[in-house]
Formats: structure tokens, sequence, C-alpha cells
């Protein structure tokens, strides 16, 4: 029998090179049965050494990331308010000189920047920040993507796009969950 964490890495492996690869498939290039890739799977899941992501690829859809440090010492309620927006995709608690990393997506830089300038810049629990955004990943980067559906005319951020000067000046698409909203895939 051969010995389960190395059959459990090379079905790791496999899935991670094409996650549409088939069981019968895996059990033929792994030389085991089909049921014991079932179970192997399903003992993986249970782990939380797999799990399986729906989701855009930001280089091939042409999405932008940001990536902003924020200094704060009220995380908790800063991500309370930030859950509620679109374009907010995570956030990490860090260590060092920022505690707080958050990731925004927009389908172009101004929407990113005017959602930071609206909702962060001037926020009076972030005491430091800093804004990047990134270029290119040098890997397929995979980030879920949940299109809103039911648009309303106030956000979730309690706002109007039409009432909003950086709207109005083509410098937003506005947000992904207005009526008010440009873009085509948020």
């Amino acid at each position: 029998m051969k010995d389960t964490n190395i059959v459990d890495k090379r079905i790791l492996h496999l899935l991670s090179e094409n996650s549409e690869i088939s069981q019968i498939e895996l059990a033929d290039r792994l030389k085991i049965s089909q049921p014991a890739v079932s179970a192997r799977i399903r003992k993986l899941k249970e782990k939380g050494a797999l799990a399986y992501l729906v989701g855009t690829d930001i280089k091939k859809a042409q999405l932008f990331l940001a990536k902003i440090d924020i200094s704060t010492n009220d995380a908790e309620h800063l991500l309370e308010t930030m859950n509620k927006c679109p374009m907010y995709l995570n956030s990490f608690l860090t260590s060092g000189r920022y505690n707080l990393t958050i990731f925004l997506i927009g389908e172009n830089m101004r929407s990113i920047m005017s959602c930071t300038d609206s909702h962060l810049r001037h926020n009076p629990l972030i005491m430091d920040m800093e804004f990047n955004l990134v270029v290119t990943p040098s890997r397929d980067f995979i980030v879920p993507i949940n299109p809103i559906l039911e648009k309303k005319e106030i956000t979730p951020c309690e706002k109007r796009c039409k009432n909003c000067n950086l709207y109005s000046n083509d410098r937003c698409l506005g947000c992904p969950a207005s009526i008010d909203y440009k873009g085509d895939l948020l």
C-alpha cells in the first residue's frame, strides 16, 4: 500500500495543475482505485487541505487590485465597515508598522482610488496608510467575485453615486451595488 501522505500530495499536485481532472483519471495516474481517490479527496477537504474556489482570473479579466496597508487601533470596526463594500476582496491582520492589509478590486484604477479616498483616507480609525496598486500577478490569480444582481439607489455605505463628485467627474465607475454603476463585471 502506498504511503497516504505521498498519495495526498500527488492528488493535490495533480489538482493544482488541472482542477477539472476527473477522479477516474486521478485513479489511473496514481494507480489506485477511484473510490480510494474519492475517500482521499473527502478527507483532504475535511482537513481544509483542499478547497475549490470559483472566481475570476484578475489578469485575464483585466481587473485591478489594490493592497492597502493600514495602522489602526480598531481593526475589527474598520473591517465591519469594509465588509459592506462590494469592492472589498479580503484582508489580513499583520505584524509590523501596519497591522492590517486590505485588498480592493475594481474594473479601473480610478474607482479603486475613489473608494480609498472616500472611505479610508479620512477615516478617524486609520492612523497611517500606504496604498499600492498591484501591477501584475506573476501567476494566475483567481479571486472570488460575487456580482451583485440586485442594484439599489443607495449604496451599502449609505451614499448615492449620482451625488458624488468623483462619479460625476468620471473618476469612478460607481459602487457595484448601485443602480448608477457603469462597470460590466462587478
